[in-house]
């Protein structure tokens, strides 16, 4: 017996437009659902730019964390103090520190995690985020981890090596994002020899699901010589963008502040 199933048409689809931004912060916007890579060579910025970017999202009044397996949070509290100073002061002024207080109280609802890359998987991650930070369990979220190949996966034998499990934790962060329609990006590590000519997608540590479970995949590199004052520049490519075409844009980053500054943000 033959059966006809009825087959989805063009007029019927249902959501036209997936890609729906729900906030812009450090100059990136974030859609419900998607996972972003970000990929630089060790030192360049990255987790000072996941850093403000939790901050004003957080700012913003939506549900923000940064899962880090590489600071612990008296660092990252650290350095979020001195990226107050620079949002009051830019790069070398002097910030008062009652002015400091006050801009840190914005974005004070912003969780920080340390994190141990031999207990704390995804799924581990997602019930703390769930049961002790008042995460949505469907809505506009960001959440930040640092970094891709040092999140753990556990495989038959045992734990799986830094450098194969990027695809394993690539596609759990995803899901992850899918699940919650929470906005996940975490920073990726290159190869070192991608330190100097990372274009490709290639680049990336990891086998060859580290970009293909990615929506989008950005590039952050040095542009020019570090000055005396210890700021760069920045320059940001995309490899890869399922949300629409490919561009580059320039920031600087101001080194003695851990503050990664937009374009037109004045270096004083």
């Amino acid at each position: 017996m033959y059966y006809a199933w009825p087959m989805p048409r063009v007029g019927t689809l249902g959501n036209p437009e997936p890609y729906i931004y729900f906030g812009t912060f450090a100059g990136l916007s974030f859609w419900p659902g998607g996972l972003t890579l970000l990929a630089a060579a060790p030192g360049v910025g990255k987790t000072s730019w996941l850093l403000r970017m939790i901050f004003e999202a957080s700012a913003a009044r939506f549900p923000a964390a940064i899962g880090c397996y590489e600071h612990t949070a008296e660092e990252l509290k650290f350095r979020l103090r001195l990226q107050s100073e620079a949002m009051i002061a830019s790069a070398h002024g002097e910030a008062d520190a009652a002015e400091v207080e006050k801009c840190l109280a914005l974005g004070s609802e912003a969780v920080l995690l340390p994190l141990s890359d031999q207990e704390d998987t995804v799924r581990a991650l997602e019930e703390t985020l769930l049961q002790d930070c008042s995460f949505p369990v469907h809505g506009a979220a960001l959440l930040a981890v640092d970094y891709l190949q040092r999140v753990p996966v556990v495989g038959v034998t045992g734990m799986v090596s830094e450098e194969r499990r990027g695809g394993e934790a690539a596609a759990a962060l995803r899901a992850l994002a899918r699940r919650h329609d929470w906005a996940v990006i975490a920073a990726a590590a290159l190869r070192s020899a991608g330190f100097t000519d990372g274009k490709e997608l290639s680049a990336l540590l990891g086998d060859e699901r580290v970009p293909y479970e990615a929506d989008r995949v950005l590039l952050l590199r040095h542009v020019g010589e570090v000055r005396t004052c210890g700021c760069v520049g920045l320059e940001v490519l995309t490899l890869k963008d399922r949300t629409g075409p490919t561009r580059s844009w320039r920031m600087s980053f101001w080194g003695q502040r851990f503050y990664p500054a937009l374009d037109g943000e004045a270096h004083d």
